[in-house]
């Protein structure tokens, strides 16, 4: 059984992952803080979480951009594929302290210029498949050391390059997905992840999730920004915090 506080942890997280795409910094640090799991083990759980609620999100962000918009996502979900494999492998060697000192940083940033300048987050840029594939490996590779789930470092970063929002938070989604298996896999060959505490927290981030979704379908681009960055910033808050403590 989860305590009340995890349990609590895992349904904002979906509820914010299928809203803004963002929500997974939470979980990690509420296994460890409150649950006293270890950081390798909250990662592994974690991961195996955000895999199904992943895809349902993704599946309701992408249904709505064009074929040229979906078809980014390849390139940027194979390269993350190859950064996840890397990141779990060195996990237990390697801790998450820079990562999320560098998510923190990142965040703040991101949220401060979608609240100064909304204008530019709307903008309809796209990115070449070259970048799309650094991107990836980048935040495959941080998202598996960290437990962070692929949307906390691509949705700020595809902001900071002025990619409109819903593209930014649909292929931080698709992005999770590959992040999320490749991880997993290597984590249940080394003996990390806890099955029946990973499929309790996957089911309350899968409930939260399909609440999320619902509701940025409801919103503008406008409100969704704002959204997005108000998570951001607080986001950054979180992990400045938490690093620093």
């Amino acid at each position: 059984m989860v305590s009340l506080a995890v349990a609590a942890a895992a349904g904002v997280a979906g509820t914010l992952i299928g809203l803004t795409g963002i929500g997974g910094v939470l979980l990690v640090p509420a296994l460890t803080e409150f649950a006293q799991v270890p950081v390798d083990r909250a990662v592994a759980a974690s991961m195996f979480a955000f895999l199904l609620g992943g895809v349902l999100a993704a599946v309701q962000h992408l249904r709505h951009l064009d074929d040229a918009a979906r078809r980014s996502a390849l390139p940027l979900c194979l390269a993350a594929s190859a950064g996840a494999v890397a990141g779990a492998a060195t996990v237990q060697w390697l801790g998450p302290g820079p990562i999320r000192t560098f998510i923190a940083l990142l965040s703040l940033g991101s949220g401060l210029q979608a609240l100064r300048t909304p204008s530019l987050t709307a903008s309809e840029r796209q990115l070449a498949p070259g970048q799309l594939g650094g991107l990836g490996l980048l935040v495959g590779y941080g998202s598996a050391i960290s437990g962070t789930g692929g949307p906390a470092m691509l949705v700020p970063l595809l902001l900071v390059l002025h990619v409109p929002v819903r593209l930014a938070i649909a292929l931080g989604l698709a992005v999770q997905v590959p992040i999320s298996i490749s991880a997993t896999v290597v984590h249940a060959v080394a003996g990390r992840i806890d099955f029946a505490l990973a499929m309790t927290l996957a089911a309350l981030v899968l409930a939260g999730t399909f609440a999320g979704s619902h509701a940025s379908r409801q919103l503008s681009r406008h409100a969704l920004t704002m959204a997005v960055a108000i998570t951001l910033i607080s986001v950054g808050i979180w992990y400045g915090f938490a690093t620093l403590r």
